[in-house]
């Protein structure tokens, strides 16, 4: 069943199915009798999945990205055109830099990190700490569940000013109308884990069911195959830092 329009008075995010509904109104889990997770498997979650055959992914259309074959969620696809196009009738535009990764993609870019030269002077988990500032071990990060997208650039200071300011503010006033959290905000409210990122913003009324589901299946040992897999535990990946997130205020 998909839910389009408004609510009591409440502007909904354009459309959505009617568990999502529930979800976004209450801001809470949405606890039914039989599992919320049908179907749902661990491989999934942690990324292990091809998006341009599997069919909840669409493909990211090219006005709405310079990137090729970047796919989400067809349901928060279609919340991001409506978001864009609503953005782009007050004259600005939005642009996804990043969306749906694949595990391969993520661990690429972790281990990328892990022997860079600006990591080096870290050892340890402590090397692990630093890149865990921006970046998410493979098996951990929101954007395997194609769900979040980066928007527009991958720097806070650009949103800080000028055209980004722009951008920022638009969102800050308006994607909750169509699903979408920012949900590294800047940590004043004690979250945890990951620095602010004025970029990233998660479409929730899918994601918050996924962030249950990944809980519930989540095996003991989540994280193996890459550069300093073996600090997950220590570094409390789970509860620090999947968990670290704002939702809808």
């Amino acid at each position: 069943m998909v839910i389009y329009g408004e609510i009591y008075g409440m502007e909904l995010p354009w459309k959505m199915t009617l568990i999502s509904m529930v979800v976004w109104l209450t801001g809470t889990a949405f606890v039914v009798a039989q599992s919320d997770c049908p179907g749902m498997t661990w491989d999934e979650l942690k990324g292990n999945v091809n998006p341009a055959s599997h069919p909840q992914f669409a493909l990211i259309p090219d006005h709405l990205t310079s990137k090729t074959e970047i796919y989400l969620r067809t349901e928060a696809l279609e919340a991001l055109k409506a978001m864009a196009e609503a953005a782009r009738v007050e004259g600005i535009s939005l642009q996804v830099v990043s969306a749906m990764r694949t595990w391969n993609h993520q661990r690429r870019i972790w281990n990328g990190k892990w022997t860079s030269p600006r990591f080096m002077g870290f050892t340890g988990s402590s090397r692990a700490t630093e890149i865990l500032r921006y970046s998410s071990m493979p098996g951990s990060s929101r954007h395997h569940w194609g769900t979040d997208v980066d928007l527009n650039a991958l720097e806070n200071n650009f949103f800080e000013s000028g055209q980004g300011a722009a951008i920022y503010g638009w969102l800050m006033e308006n994607a909750y109308k169509y699903g979408f959290v920012q949900v590294y905000g800047d940590m004043t409210n004690g979250r945890t884990g990951y620095q602010e990122e004025k970029w990233h913003w998660s479409y929730w009324p899918l994601a918050e069911r996924f962030l249950r589901c990944y809980l519930d299946l989540c095996p003991d040992e989540a994280f193996t195959g890459f550069d300093g897999a073996k600090y997950g535990d220590t570094l409390r990946i789970i509860d620090r830092y999947v968990q670290g997130v704002d939702g809808p205020h």
